[in-house]
């Protein structure tokens, strides 16, 4: 046992073999935040402001994104904390220990209850569910520059002395709008695209459909009408993608886990605050050990190590509960010592 010790300690320390003195780090515990969701982005049709008068459709007038979280999960990662290292020397008389050293730094278990904690973010022992949680934004588009449009009028005017003479003017004028031309002529073809279908389907034609030639006129009807349609309804496209956000927990109380950006997803936060996901921590009550009857000669040595606290771990919307686990984290815990020599 010691000599497993002495091997994993050099590993950790990246020192000489022939050395005696080792340094350790204590572990502390990072929750990692794994979020999968969507983003439906929806572009506004060309026609899409005339969509309500041509066809009595209801579409949006601007680009939109539309996030949709689907899952989420946690995942307690231990690390070695580099800011709580030890260094002890292995002299002759070093007791073989109960305590591991890990990449992790040293726990408190024995050698077969250490479980690797490293590894991918992938990894499906991440704890979580399926959720659905929608966060629509419109994204504000600039406002068109209106152009100003003058024509020439001729008016008859009297002058002083009875005669008439022709003067011209100019007059501001409503611009053609192209545009809305060119929306009434999509407009029209889809209505009469729809008044052909309804007609082949109640038999109001002159032409006679049945059976296979029925289906083809109708099919090649709604194709012509659906390559239109986009114009006023616009077209979506979907993306899906997955976040990770690490948080190390300093305390017990709330802390920000990451924001929901309307354009971009979920994205880091530093804060709480409106759009923020939180976390929620806290450890159930520890106990301190009492002091074992020691003898006179007091060791030399002695190994630190921490005792993890066990936690509620609660993600919540800023509001709403979404999912919660319990894990321990080091860094919250309780730090103890074991005597290294006899």
């Amino acid at each position: 046992m010691k000599k497993t010790l002495i091997a994993a300690a050099l590993i950790l320390a990246s020192i000489s073999a022939s050395a005696q003195e080792i340094s350790y780090a204590l572990p502390k515990t990072t929750l990692t935040v794994e979020v999968g969701y969507a983003q439906d982005i929806v572009h506004a049709g060309k026609y899409a402001k005339y969509a309500k008068d041509l066809l009595n459709l209801e579409v949006a007038q601007g680009d939109t994104i539309i996030t949709t979280i689907n899952q989420f999960k946690i995942r307690p990662r231990v690390e070695a904390d580099q800011t709580k290292r030890y260094s002890v020397n292995l002299s002759g008389n070093a007791r073989p220990t109960l305590l591991s050293l890990t990449e992790q730094g040293l726990i408190a278990a024995s050698e077969g209850e250490i479980k690797d904690n490293g590894g991918s973010r992938h990894s499906s022992s991440m704890l979580g569910r399926q959720v659905n949680y929608r966060k629509p934004e419109k994204l504000q588009s600039a406002p068109a520059v209106k152009k100003t449009y003058y024509e020439e009028r001729y008016i008859p005017i009297v002058d002083t002395l009875g005669n008439t003479i022709i003067d011209t003017v100019l007059v501001e004028v409503e611009p053609i709008d192209s545009l809305l031309l060119e929306a009434q002529e999509a407009a029209g073809k889809i209505k009469q695209y729809r008044d052909q279908r309804y007609k082949i389907l109640t038999g109001d034609t002159d032409a006679s459909y049945a059976g296979e030639a029925l289906g083809t006129a109708l099919a090649e009807l709604t194709k012509l009408e659906n390559e239109l349609l986009p114009l006023f309804e616009g077209t979506t496209e979907t993306v899906k993608a997955r976040a990770y956000f690490d948080i190390t927990p300093d305390r017990e109380g709330t802390l920000a886990a990451f924001a929901l950006d309307p354009a971009r997803g979920p994205v880091k936060a530093t804060k709480p605050g409106p759009n923020v996901f939180e976390l929620t921590i806290k450890a159930e009550p520890m106990t301190k050990a009492l002091p074992a009857q020691q003898s006179k000669k007091q060791p030399a040595q002695k190994i630190v190590y921490l005792i993890p606290a066990i936690c509620e771990i609660t993600l919540t919307d800023g509001t709403e509960e979404i999912m919660s686990l319990r894990a321990p984290i080091y860094q919250l815990g309780l730090e103890s010592s074991y005597p290294l020599n006899d």
